[in-house]
């Protein structure tokens, strides 16, 4: 297993990569560099997930903290109608 004291260093790797994402969703700044850092977020926490479940419970932190930008409980895209037939 990696020293823990790695596990913060990805940690705060992961909280910052949150950060951007949650800007750029206020900012309604839906991209290609969106869906990459959701990407990088998501495998972020599954890395602290998979290496660090035991003491400091990363993993857990991990879950928390990108909840807000993992899940979705709204959808903020604009619909757009299909006809039907097509």
């Amino acid at each position: 297993m990696p020293p823990a004291g790695r596990a913060e260093e990805v940690f705060h790797y992961l909280a910052q990569l949150v950060e951007e994402l949650k800007s750029r969703k206020a900012h309604r700044q839906c991209d290609n560099y969106s869906a990459y850092l959701h990407g990088q977020v998501y495998g972020a926490a599954l890395v602290l997930r998979l290496l660090y479940p035991g003491p400091g419970n990363w993993g857990e932190k991990a879950a928390l903290l990108v909840r807000p930008v993992i899940t979705e409980h709204q959808c903020d895209c604009e619909e757009t109608s299909i006809s039907p037939g097509m």
